[in-house]
């Protein structure tokens, strides 16, 4: 390791180097990566024996150049940033298991990850459930194709987090919540920073101890809806949108376990499909999936606190939360209330439930039923056929969400169903 010697001063900032050199600059800084990364994977122990001094200075040039903005140079030093927790989550197992004092090389790289674990968090990738992002105009739209790159990065760093949390959560939670009180007080403020923090927050379920979890998150989901509140504009509300719908999205064991957030959750997401921001609804209705699927019987059991069960609140006021979805949104809201009504087993209530849930539906239906029963030739109306269209992939949904139960519904609409069909296939 006697080659340290003749790179540049610790304390230069090889992040800027990089965005001010040529070509052979930044060459050598990407070189540099790839011989710490193989030296240090290929010899590392050995060096840790010999010389500890050798170690934590290339551990530190490795820190600066994991700073610098080229994705090709971060994606070779996560690899070995990967391969480094992974083995020190190992052995961190294996001292549980046999009752020993944390092991020395988890001390000696405590300082080292602490930095990692900031730089990771800072430079999070975006999750495939993420919709809503900004351009390179700097607008704020909706994301209609997958950056697999992205999303490929992103599992290798949700994977690398979860270990740095393992090994030190209290560290993880700190730094967080720090960055966490620098958006809400705007000394680090921006859509980027935000971003990469949430996505770093919802990569981590599951990796602290539950009560830990539910501290963190209390805090979490508090601090992000008072930012809602708080900021003006529409792009800068779409964006705290998507990220409360992505963190709430990853934890749904919290959200079990505490029913008043996960109420206030859900009349927030109710709110964000009203919201006509490219990807806000899309957003709001996959979410809403996610957590029917995941706490369906909550919302048809009484809560603490609550005298009817949250359903007869949702069925109520159906009209008012779909009246802005497009119709592929009204038929993910109406999966997300199959699961939930799916979650009652007693048969004499659930059947009234289906009734109402599907009331605006079979209430257009009939309508154009009833119509082509005077006059056949409104089945061929363009604007009759895409409503019956509408309906069916709605009936559809529902079913998928329902199972056997559904059977009420396709009583109710089956000689219609037939009608339409033998209409439309007479020549």
């Amino acid at each position: 390791m006697t080659q340290l010697k003749l790179m540049l001063p610790l304390d230069i900032k090889i992040k800027e180097a990089f965005a001010k050199g040529h070509d052979a600059e930044q060459n050598f800084i990407q070189n540099s990566a790839m011989f710490l990364c193989t030296t240090l994977r290929q010899h590392g122990p050995l060096m840790e024996r010999r010389n500890k001094g050798n170690v934590l200075k290339a551990l530190q040039y490795l820190l600066l150049i994991s700073e610098v903005d080229e994705t090709e140079i971060f994606k070779i030093c996560l690899e070995y940033w990967n391969a480094l927790a992974a083995d020190l989550y190992r052995e961190m197992l294996m001292t549980k298991t046999s009752n020993t004092a944390s092991s020395a090389r988890c001390v000696f790289y405590q300082t080292v990850l602490s930095r990692l674990r900031y730089i990771i968090i800072s430079r999070m990738a975006k999750p495939e459930e993420v919709l809503v992002v900004e351009n390179e105009n700097g607008e704020v739209v909706r994301e209609f194709m997958k950056d697999t790159d992205s999303i490929n990065l992103y599992k290798n760093m949700r994977e690398t987090i979860v270990y740095l949390t393992h090994l030190d959560y209290v560290d993880a939670e700190r730094i967080m919540t720090d960055k966490l009180q620098n958006q809400v007080n705007g000394t680090e403020w921006s859509w980027k920073n935000l971003n990469t923090l949430c996505w770093a927050i919802g990569s981590i379920s599951g990796a602290m101890h539950e009560e830990d979890e539910k501290r963190f998150l209390i805090t979490v989901i508090r601090e992000l809806l008072g930012l809602c509140e708080q900021k003006r504009g529409k792009d800068n509300k779409a964006i705290i949108a998507s990220n409360i719908m992505y963190v709430v999205g990853q934890y749904p064991r919290f959200l079990q376990a505490h029913w008043r957030f996960l109420k206030t959750v859900v009349n927030k997401l109710f709110e964000f499909m009203l919201e006509t921001h490219d990807g806000v609804q899309d957003m709001a209705c996959d979410t809403f999936i996610k957590i029917a699927q995941k706490c369906r019987r909550h919302f048809v059991q009484v809560q603490a606190g609550e005298v009817t069960p949250f359903m007869e609140e949702i069925l109520s006021t159906i009209s008012t939360i779909i009246c802005d979805l497009q119709p592929q949104q009204v038929h993910s809201f109406y999966e997300a209330v199959g699961y939930m009504i799916s979650a009652q087993t007693e048969k004499f209530v659930q059947e009234p439930l289906i009734e109402r849930y599907m009331l605006l539906p079979n209430q257009v239906w009939d309508d154009i039923i009833n119509q082509a029963t005077r006059n056949v030739d409104v089945l061929k109306d363009p604007d009759a056929v895409k409503q019956l269209a509408n309906i069916l992939k709605t009936n559809v949904r529902a079913c998928k969400a329902l199972g056997h139960p559904y059977v009420s519904q396709l009583g109710r609409i089956y000689l219609g169903m037939l009608n339409v069909y033998k209409s439309n296939t007479e020549v």
